[in-house]
């Protein structure tokens, strides 16, 4: 869930408030100040990310083993601040939905060579964390505060599991499982996630089927009747993660469909 929502190979984005263009390649009106779309656009070939010490990334990946890790970082390396996470890509997701902050080898060096990673989602009433998987690691994630209403499928042919979690209970998200969050209260629910890889990896499948070329894209969705050009508006609707529904739950809280103010587009 990092969700993990930037433009990351941009030298001149502002990392402490990313946001995301439309994720065509080359069509398209950018979206710069629309707060649903957090995520990174895909990281152009042999670009790099701005803010991010490659070089001790590569010298901790490529330590003989702990003691020489553990001599390349300062103390203050081994604390991560959740309130006040680092400046860095990936490190705080911000949609209309919420805030995640990202604990991953990428934001804290010293989890390399411990495969764990962690995160926490504060959601806000009728927050969303949108279908997602992560590649690499399977989640536990605790709520700490208010209630959480979670479903995941593992694969084709597994049926649906969906739970509704009180204070303190656990959910477990299989390796690769599509899974959700959702805050159906008014209040903020804060949830705490781990993992067991350092990088567990994100994909928004809703984000990531409109990266395939138009004519396959319209043909997954069975919307193969539509001109490339319709098909663009329908990808410009897909919001990435940490967004606000359900409407039953905006409506009882008192909460105003989000709409495209004028100046966003």
């Amino acid at each position: 869930m990092f969700a993990l929502s930037t433009i990351l190979a941009l030298a001149s984005i502002t990392l402490a408030g990313p946001v995301q263009k439309i994720l065509a390649d080359d069509g398209g009106p950018s979206r710069p100040n629309d707060p649903d779309f957090p995520l990174p656009a895909p990281l152009p070939f042999n670009t790099t990310l701005p803010g991010v010490d490659y070089e001790l990334i590569a010298r901790l990946r490529t330590s003989p083993n702990s003691v020489t890790r553990h001599a390349l970082l300062p103390d203050d390396a081994f604390k991560f601040d959740f309130i006040n996470p680092p400046n860095v890509p990936f490190a705080k997701l911000e949609g209309r939905g919420g805030t995640l902050v990202n604990a991953i080898s990428l934001t804290m060096p010293a989890l390399i060579g411990n495969g764990a990673a962690a995160a926490i989602g504060f959601t806000k009433p009728c927050g969303f964390n949108t279908p997602h998987t992560h590649n690499r690691a399977t989640e536990l994630a605790i709520i700490v505060k208010g209630r959480m209403i979670t479903e995941f499928v593992t694969e084709t042919g597994v049926r649906k599991i969906r739970a509704e979690h009180n204070t303190y209970s656990m959910a477990v998200f299989p390796q690769g499982a599509l899974h959700l969050e959702f805050n159906p209260d008014c209040d903020e629910m804060v949830f705490v996630a781990t993992f067991n890889d350092e990088d567990p990896g994100l994909n928004t499948p809703a984000e990531s089927l409109f990266l395939l070329d138009d004519d396959f894209a319209g043909l997954a969705l069975g919307l193969e009747f539509l001109e490339g050009a319709d098909i663009d508006k329908f990808r410009h609707l897909v919001p990435a993660t940490l967004a606000q529904g359900v409407e039953s739950c905006l409506r009882r809280c008192g909460i105003k469909k989000n709409k495209v103010e004028e100046g966003e587009l």
